[in-house]
């Protein structure tokens, strides 16, 4: 099914003024990812999130039924086709870009510091889940290290 043929089945669940950006395919489902327009062209950035929805939307193939849902209601070898080693050289040229330090370069940055230490040590999800972090919240990290600081 094209982009098109799902927007025509979905019009009634895409808000106005969204629109699919991409898809995954299965045996039984495909889902559709929606955001704003106005967002057409810009790369990630974790301020827009959730302006898209509240997540992908499931249509099954077979029966055309469909349903918004979870991200976390996708198989996760979807999104490691598309995944790509962070290295401090990517992550400090989003920055630059973005002029905008955003939640994923502060985790990929502390666990490729920590790796070349001790990665023993580095568990953010444990950090985060302790501090039962919102992901309105404001994270502040301070460092000992100023040459990893900097």
């Amino acid at each position: 099914m094209t982009i098109e043929a799902l927007e025509v089945l979905l019009k009634d669940t895409i808000p106005k003024g969204e629109y699919i950006y991409d898809t995954y395919e299965d045996e039984t489902y495909i889902y559709a990812f929606t955001k704003l327009e106005k967002l057409r062209g810009i790369d990630f950035d974790d301020r827009y999130g959730k302006v898209g929805g509240p997540g992908s939307i499931r249509v099954n193939k077979k029966n055309k039924e469909f349903k918004r849902g979870s991200n976390r209601d996708i198989p996760s070898h979807f999104f490691e086709k598309d995944y790509v080693e962070p290295t401090i050289d990517s992550i400090a040229k989003g920055i630059v870009k973005r002029q905008y330090v955003n939640f994923n370069d502060t985790y990929n940055f502390c666990k490729i510091k920590f790796k070349e230490k001790d990665d023993s040590k580095f568990n953010f999800d444990k950090v985060l889940e302790d501090l039962k972090r919102e992901t309105t919240d404001t994270i502040t990290l301070q460092f000992k290290d100023y040459e990893i600081r900097d």
